[in-house]
């Protein structure tokens, strides 16, 4: 069985990725979007045309990475994961406004988008540990797991097998609460 841990990092360059972010705007949070829009985050002033000069602002992946080793170490129970997306550093967590005034308080000068999660990466972690500790038993149950992986952004783990029909309803059974599993079509590698 081939395992894969997803960690995503997109490494296009961004709008805000070059300029500085430096206010919180608390119209835009996260878990109260004042547009209510799907996928409005807390996000860092500087994201907006007032951003200082893009001197000021550290590199989107340095940011990503130290962000995200700060949330593993001493956030496990709220942080999801991070990433350099679209718009600027998106990090994605479970609500916490201790997690939110550390972010937006040391990355005052670097743009950084702040989502909501339904899990930590603790949780889907677990969970896809728990997955590949299975392997045997899915084997004997005619489900051959080809690939095992996790999928911060949307809260689920990712399972590849070509018995997709099959495995569903033992899936369903097996792994009821706490992050989902999604079956996908994959042949063996």
């Amino acid at each position: 069985m081939r395992r894969v841990l997803v960690v995503t990092l997109l490494l296009g360059l961004t709008a805000c990725g070059l300029t500085a972010c430096t206010e919180v705007d608390p119209s835009t949070s996260a878990s109260s979007s004042a547009s209510g829009a799907p996928g409005a985050g807390l996000r860092t002033a500087g994201c907006g045309a007032s951003a200082p000069a893009a001197s000021a602002a550290a590199d989107p992946v340095d940011v990503t990475g130290q962000i995200g080793a700060r949330g593993e170490a001493d956030f496990a129970a709220v942080f999801a994961g991070a990433r350099v997306g679209d718009e600027g550093v998106e990090v994605y967590r479970k609500p916490s406004a201790e997690f939110d005034t550390w972010v937006t308080s040391t990355f005052a000068a670097s743009c950084v988008i702040v989502r909501d999660a339904r899990f930590s990466a603790a949780e889907l972690a677990k969970r896809y540990q728990q997955v590949s500790d299975d392997n045997v038993y899915w084997s004997e149950q005619g489900v051959h797991v080809n690939s095992v992986s996790s999928d911060f952004v949307r809260g689920v783990v990712v399972v590849g097998t070509q018995e997709v029909d099959k495995a569903r309803p033992l899936f369903a059974a097996r792994y009821g609460d706490g992050p989902p599993v999604e079956l996908v079509d994959e042949a063996p590698a």
